[in-house]
């Protein structure tokens, strides 16, 4: 069988991780591509998905909140042992 050559532009990262990923699963990238061309010619159906972001400045307040956990400088909650310590701290 004669194999035809598809030459991709795609982000070295985004490679790099697919081929991780398909190594892990033992299989190549070549592999993992035909099956979704594959897929994609008998469905005929793509799917594209975003990745769920969070609103920028809640983003900005995690990325704050947790620069400062990891600084020592943010209080964290204590660690209750049972649901009496728990509510006499939230009374006091």
């Amino acid at each position: 069988m004669k194999n035809a050559v598809i030459n991709l532009k795609t982000d070295p990262k985004l490679k790099s991780k697919a081929m991780k990923v398909a190594d892990t699963l033992g299989v190549s990238l070549s592999a993992v591509l035909n099956n979704e061309l594959r897929r994609f010619s008998e469905e005929r159906t793509v799917e594209f998905r975003e990745p769920l972001r969070l609103k920028p400045e809640v983003e900005k307040e995690l990325k704050e909140t947790l620069k400062k956990i990891r600084g020592g400088k943010e209080e964290l909650s204590p660690v209750y042992n049972t649901a009496e310590e728990f509510l006499t701290d939230l009374r006091s």
